[in-house]
């Protein structure tokens, strides 16, 4: 099952007078940043309300997305550039600064993200068992005008290793499910939105499936999806409510060359809890997106790539942006 790098949570706001970042003070107001790479906004003061986002970087799988390759060593490399000006309350508008006017926002990411794929040759109950890793490098930069806040920084990000997947084959199917989780290995301060890290860890089931539509296997429709359970931040009191994500992607195979439309869908579905939110728990985010998919594989040259951008809408309590990915494969 294709997958890879962690997001960074938005944080939690509370209503009340516009406050400025100090060296002194744990900054009051954030907002989540989605996409292949999630970034933190710490914004003072705005009117709208934000949470923990989930750890797991919708955008990074597509076509064939619930399907594991044969047996081998794999290794991946992710360029996922992400660029939003655009920012959502919680009931789907455009974010507006307490005086009315428009939020100058813009806020951009790249993270290079190395993950090894190792598919064995064991087997459990008749399916595949295969194991990954993930270690994502990330650049953010957050900027909105009208509170001074200009910020950007490249770290390593939260680690991602799935130490259990197992993949069932039928003639015009795959089926899998796994377990997989998120390491807090990146660092995270309020007073600094373009940190990478989330500060708590993440646990997630995974099942993803691909249906093919023709005995040959070149149409496909494809589903991933994870049920996020999080950890408390290291911090403070605060637990993240759970997330659903799912990516999908339905293509169409010519050889080497397999082209299609995919997307992603996300959801909070719990309220964040503890005894150091000081905003509206009950507000859940979400957000979708969709766009072209182009694989490639050279058979002379032993490697492939996959290109996919998306536009992000219908985001809530959130960034809305677009994404690009980028992803080098390279079988051994």
């Amino acid at each position: 099952m294709n997958q890879s790098i962690d997001f960074y949570p938005a944080h939690k706001t509370v209503k009340g007078a516009p406050r400025r970042r100090s060296p002194g003070a744990r900054a009051n107001r954030r907002f989540g940043l989605r996409g292949p790479v999630a970034l933190l906004l710490v914004a003072c003061g705005l009117p709208v309300t934000a949470q923990e986002t989930n750890h797991y970087p919708n955008g990074t799988s597509g076509i064939l997305a619930g399907s594991v390759p044969g047996p081998g060593l794999y290794y991946l490399m992710y360029n996922l550039f992400y660029d939003a000006d655009r920012l959502k309350n919680s009931a789907g508008h455009a974010a507006l600064a307490p005086d009315g006017n428009s939020l100058d926002f813009r806020a951009k990411a790249f993270a290079n993200v190395h993950r090894l794929i190792h598919v064995t040759r064991l087997k459990f109950l008749g399916a595949e068992f295969s194991w990954n890793v993930a270690v994502p490098l990330v650049y953010r930069s957050v900027r909105i005008n009208n509170f001074g806040i200009d910020d950007s920084d490249f770290a390593l990000g939260d680690v991602n290793l799935e130490p259990l997947v197992l993949e069932w084959r039928g003639p015009q199917w795959d089926f899998g499910i796994g377990y997989g989780l998120f390491a807090p290995t990146g660092d995270r301060d309020d007073q600094y939105p373009a940190e990478p890290g989330k500060d708590f860890w993440t646990h997630y089931p995974i099942v993803a499936g691909t249906w093919f539509f023709d005995q040959e296997r070149t149409w496909s429709a494809s589903f991933l999806s994870r049920y996020e359970f999080h950890g408390k931040r290291e911090d403070v009191d605060i637990t993240p409510g759970r997330d659903i994500s799912v990516e999908w992607g339905v293509g169409k195979s010519f050889g080497t060359l397999t082209v299609g439309v995919s997307g992603y869908a996300q959801w909070q579905v719990t309220s964040d809890t503890g005894a150091d939110i000081s905003y509206d728990a009950s507000v859940h985010d979400r957000v979708f997106g969709i766009g072209p998919e182009v694989q490639y594989f050279f058979p002379e040259h032993g490697f492939g790539f996959q290109l996919r951008h998306w536009r992000e809408f219908g985001a809530r309590d959130r960034s809305e942006g677009s994404i690009t990915t980028l992803t080098l494969v390279k079988p051994f």
